[in-house]
């Protein structure tokens, strides 16, 4: 009877233990497949440093990329950030984007920012460098938020344009529903600040803030008990 409640006890703990394990067991190997794979950074240098772009002109290995902003007339809303630095609210714009002079991709709405810290577009737009390991390829990412500071992160959509050494442009929506099927653009949204909330390539479960209970106690103390009580468990059924 002991063995039969050892055992059962010990399934139990594996059974609740195991999703969120492998959740961030999925979550790691991809973010380090994604970190071996790809060499990212920001485009736009300031003080020897880079950083998110702050300018509306960019050449990169001989292609210009110019960030045209066309007023609305309107303005954004009153932000939390906004309030604490004691600025006005931003103007909202659209942002169109030229390629050695050319449009590309649609203008879509941004909010500008007053504030001091972080740029003009910081939350909004990035444009960044993705260098591929494997095929030796490099390749500029222009990364633009397609839902406002108010959205809910369930309803957050971004659109990346790649642009390739010749000058060759791709497009492409992600949604935050559809990310797992995205995984080196959550990279990029995470990585240019555009997210808002950093997010995971299937779950968030290892960008939420840690406590003493999760995840220290839950799953993992929870799961290496479970094991344990299972060896031992089938230890004794063999030995009868």
């Amino acid at each position: 009877m002991k063995k039969h409640i050892q055992l059962g006890l010990a399934l139990l703990l594996l059974v609740v233990s195991w999703p969120p394990l492998f959740d961030m067991l999925r979550e790691t190997w991809m973010d380090g497949r994604l970190t071996g794979r790809y060499e990212i950074e920001h485009t736009f240098e300031r003080d020897g440093f880079k950083t998110t772009v702050d300018t509306q002109e960019l050449t990169i290995n001989g292609l210009q990329i110019t960030i045209e902003e066309i007023p609305t007339g309107q303005k954004a809303p009153l932000t939390f950030w906004d309030e604490e630095e004691g600025v006005p609210p931003g103007d909202i714009v659209r942002i169109q984007y030229y390629l050695n002079g050319k449009a590309i991709s649609e203008a879509d709405p941004i909010w500008l920012s007053n504030r001091d810290r972080g740029s003009r577009y910081y939350s909004w737009l990035d444009v960044l460098s993705v260098y591929d390991k494997e095929t030796d390829e490099k390749y500029i990412y222009i990364v633009q938020r397609l839902t406002d500071d108010d959205a809910n992160m369930a309803e957050r959509a971004w659109k990346l344009i790649r642009i390739s050494p010749e000058g060759e442009v791709s497009e492409e929506t992600v949604s935050y529903a559809d990310r797992s099927q995205h995984p080196l653009a959550v990279r990029l949204i995470n990585y240019s600040g555009t997210s808002l909330m950093s997010m995971g390539y299937h779950s968030d479960i290892l960008h939420g803030y840690p406590s003493l209970f999760f995840p220290l106690l839950y799953p993992f103390l929870t799961g290496v008990i479970g094991l344990i009580f299972l060896v031992v468990a089938i230890r004794k059924a063999i030995k009868g």
